[in-house]
């Protein structure tokens, strides 16, 4: 019979590798298997589908706003079929997000112990020291260049306007939105480490220069990528951190920060001195500044684009009650439903708020929108009770990037979901009790079945 730990190790082994296509998918879809960057748009869903149906039938997803959901969207699905764009393919493909890929979000949360998230921390930034370079090497070579080639090798390039003949450089990955979505993540477990690094276990430790190596590579990245969702999210992340050492009950955290002082000022310095930078700074503030005045500055780029998608989203006068039907404010879903222009197509599905009312209708995606909402103040109060109870920062920083991005991510770009997907469950994981995360675990629950 198969030992209880071994099936574990193979549902933790999937988890990794869903981390890893996440990263690495582009790559594939880009330089090394151009010609199947079709399929491989969809290569991470066999981990997604296989191991979320075996939790739904063990009963380990039990939690009531998952079911609702789950109840909602296949709703809508039907109304698809019925009175909606009624292309099947299209339908599926808008589905499996509520019925597959958030569900995951508690199949990732009860796999993952403690151990494992800091694991999947020192990875995540360890990877970001090579990106950071690659990057560099994007923003200075030529659209043309091996190292930029679009998806299916497309030698046009998969660089975004940017600034001043420089291009937004996508990494690793397909787009240079999935791109930012990374360094959100490598953000978040930098600054938990920067406060927490001393207080771990030797054996989860990153030493001292090479944290320096990291935060120096982070702070490069932001003029790099000239993207200004990057210096916004940071700049979230700078202040939850602060907020959190100042309400953490235990001084020795607020001692430890300020021991990161030194590390900041000396990255900096090195930065300044080398003068790495000067072009990516240029670029950087010419496309602040041009897309500001575009936008209508700071007060039109949060009014107008932030939370005028909210109340877009939430008025949406243009939908029908019953919607266009799932899948259709989405690329792929588009093209199978015959649009040309992918989200653009049929409506604009660029906004998160308004893509859910136009394909759910406004009763429906309303109802959406609520769940999304409910989970991220849940989640954030319960990190907040975890670090002042618990005294425990993880859950607080890892918080920071789910309230930048489940209430009004993009979960119809596949890239963007995956990391929606992985920053929640990495957060749900970090909530446990780590006292009692083996009671928790996987192997426990629901009198001690296995995902077999």
């Amino acid at each position: 019979m198969t030992n209880e730990k071994d099936i574990s190790y193979r549902y933790k082994q999937a988890i990794w590798l869903y981390i890893f296509l996440l990263i690495f998918e582009g790559a594939l879809r880009k330089w090394f298997l151009p010609g199947l960057a079709t399929p491989l748009l969809l290569i991470r869903e066999p981990i997604v589908i296989g191991l979320t149906a075996i939790a739904f039938n063990r009963g380990l997803i039990k939690l009531p706003f998952v079911f609702i959901l789950v109840c909602l969207s296949t709703i809508s699905f039907f109304l698809t079929l019925i009175v909606g764009h009624q292309n099947l393919w299209t339908a599926l493909y808008g589905w499996r997000i509520y019925l597959f890929h958030i569900p995951f979000i508690f199949v990732i949360a009860k796999l993952l112990d403690r151990a494992d998230l800091l694991r999947v921390g020192r990875v995540i930034l360890y990877i970001s020291i090579p990106m950071t370079t690659l990057i560099i090497g994007q923003f200075y070579a030529p659209q043309s260049a091996w190292i930029n080639r679009g998806i299916g090798g497309d030698t046009d390039g998969a660089g975004f306007g940017g600034a001043m003949g420089y291009f937004r450089p996508p990494g690793t990955f397909s787009f240079t939105s999935g791109y930012v979505m990374y360094q959100l993540l490598v953000g978040v477990f930098l600054f938990y480490y920067l406060i927490n690094n001393r207080l771990l276990p030797k054996a989860f430790q990153i030493h001292p220069w090479v944290i320096g190596l990291m935060l120096v590579c982070y702070i490069v990245t932001i003029p790099y990528s000239i993207s200004r969702t990057h210096l916004f999210q940071t700049i979230v992340l700078i202040a939850f951190m602060s907020v959190g050492v100042i309400l953490h009950p235990v001084a020795k955290i607020r001692s430890s920060f300020l021991k990161t002082i030194p590390i900041i000022v000396v990255s900096l310095l090195l930065i300044m001195s080398t003068g790495i930078m000067g072009d990516s700074s240029a670029a950087f503030e010419e496309r602040f500044e041009s897309a500001n005045e575009t936008e209508g500055g700071m007060e039109g780029v949060i009014g107008n684009r932030y939370f005028g998608s909210f109340i877009r989203g939430i008025l949406n006068e243009d939908a029908p009650f019953w919607g266009y039907g799932l899948g259709l404010g989405t690329n792929v879903g588009a093209n199978l439903a015959g649009g040309s222009d992918g989200m653009f197509s049929f409506f604009n599905g660029e906004e998160e708020w308004p893509r859910l009312t136009s394909e759910s209708g406004l009763l429906l995606g309303w109802c959406i929108i609520a769940i999304r909402l409910f989970l991220s103040g849940f989640i954030a109060l319960k990190a907040y009770h975890t670090m002042r109870s618990k005294k425990d920062m993880l859950p607080w920083m890892l918080t920071a990037g789910v309230l930048i991005t489940l209430p009004q991510g993009s979960l119809g770009i596949p890239t963007n979901l995956g990391f929606i997907v992985l920053l929640s469950g990495l957060t749900l994981a970090s909530l446990r009790n780590t006292q009692k995360a083996k009671k928790h675990s996987m192997l426990n629950i629901n009198n001690k079945k296995v995902l077999n």
